[in-house]
């Protein structure tokens, strides 16, 4: 062993927060190790671990039975042990479960402390474990899986199959009929990926065919302001005299005179002219140019 290593602590001596409480001093430390040393120090660890975690399961089995805790207001184990020990829920109802099943079966501590079997397969098979089968069935288990033991209970208590049960299924005459607009309109249109539903509650869309362009909707004169009656009325006198027109005997339009026209769009810039007043600046074209 090379002298980095001579210099690294035992297993479990070193404090594992470090001298700032931060943790960086053991990751050097594990850093400095090879691969080999590494793996090595891993296996001891864990070795050490399952034998204090056996006897950890020991001591909570005789603190259940003679219930101390109610000295520290704790009414159940398991509320010491969350409360008072701070484990978590799935470690305290673990270890509980494991350390009422060793009362019975002494030797599950044995095989918990050499690794032969976990807590998860402790409490999976001790609510089958008899004083008859328990040396086949904890052999069967041994080095096993949480999985593998959950099938090697499931054959040795199978659950019992569901029962057959006949149900009604519900009526779906009543869905069908109550939306009969989500495949076809009234007058036989269908929904397709480019297309509109069209009900007969739209009045509008009904007065003509598909296709057909609907009418321009008039114009509430009522709500146009003062300000576009002025001008409206300015310039409606140059429209009429300007464009006004009379049906020839064939039906079609023919203009008035050059003349009248003149005329008109004289008077025209005369009525925008009095409407606007001088302050916009509009002159009768003849004048500004």
């Amino acid at each position: 062993m090379n002298e980095t290593q001579t210099s690294i602590p035992d297993i479990g001596t070193s404090d594992p927060s470090g001298p700032n409480g931060s943790g960086e001093g053991t990751a050097q430390r594990l850093r400095a190790l090879s691969d080999d040393e590494l793996l090595r120090r891993l296996s001891a660890l864990l070795q050490k671990s399952r034998r204090i975690e056996w006897e950890l399961v020991a001591h909570i089995g005789e603190v259940d039975e003679r219930r101390p805790y109610a000295r520290e207001a704790c009414h159940s184990m398991f509320v010491y042990c969350t409360e008072v020990l701070h484990l978590s829920e799935h470690e305290a109802y673990q270890r509980i479960a494991a350390a009422r099943a060793a009362r019975e079966h002494p030797m599950l501590l044995a095989m918990r402390g050499d690794g032969r079997l976990h807590l998860s397969g402790i409490g999976k098979l001790a609510p089958h474990l008899t004083l008859a089968n328990r040396e086949v069935l904890l052999g069967r288990a041994t080095h096993k899986s949480k999985r593998q033991i959950e099938v090697l209970v499931a054959d040795l208590a199978p659950r019992p199959d569901v029962p057959t049960s006949i149900r009604k299924l519900p009526d779906r005459s009543a869905g069908t009929s109550a939306a009969p607009a989500m495949t076809a309109s009234n007058d036989g249109r269908q929904l397709g990926p480019d297309r509109v539903l069209v009900t007969r509650s739209d009045p509008s869309l009904d007065q003509g065919q598909r296709g057909t362009p609907s009418a321009t909707p008039a114009v509430d004169n009522s709500r146009i302001g003062a300000g576009t009656h002025s001008g409206r009325a300015a310039v409606e006198p140059l429209g009429a005299a300007r464009y006004k027109s009379h049906a020839s005997d064939d039906g079609r339009v023919a203009s008035s005179a050059p003349a009248d026209d003149a005329a008109a769009h004289t008077a025209g810039w005369s009525s925008i002219t009095s409407c606007l007043g001088p302050a916009a600046g509009i002159g009768h074209p003849a004048t500004s140019a």
